[in-house]
């Protein structure tokens, strides 16, 4: 009778459970399909992240051809504006001799 009443409670058992273990397998599919979702997501952010870091380096590589671009026109700018700052200089120095000259002349003419 032991054996009987054994297999009569597993029967029962097993029949209660059933609902709960169909239940536990739902729940792991589930959790299956939201790993391979997290799995999939994971993937794509550091695809993402990949592409962005790659375009921030583009973009600081142009910035920084760009400022030395920059640079390099900003001192032959320099450069030209100090030859015509002593071209002028020079003209000017050149103008007051002959304006100098001129009055002389204009002054005194029976000195020259």
């Amino acid at each position: 009778m032991d054996k009987e009443l054994m297999d009569a409670l597993k029967s029962i058992l097993d029949a209660a459970l059933q609902p709960i273990h169909l239940e536990l397998k739902a729940i792991d599919q589930r959790f299956d399909g939201m790993d391979e979702r997290f799995d999939s997501l994971v993937g794509e952010l550091k695809e993402f992240r990949d592409e962005t870091k790659t375009a921030l380096q583009v973009i600081q590589i142009g910035q920084q051809g760009t400022r030395t671009e920059m640079t390099q026109r900003f001192n032959e700018t320099n450069k030209g504006l100090d030859r015509l700052e002593s071209d002028i200089e020079f003209t000017y120095q050149k103008t007051a001799m002959h304006d100098l000259k001129l009055n002389r002349i204009e002054n005194n003419p029976n000195e020259n």
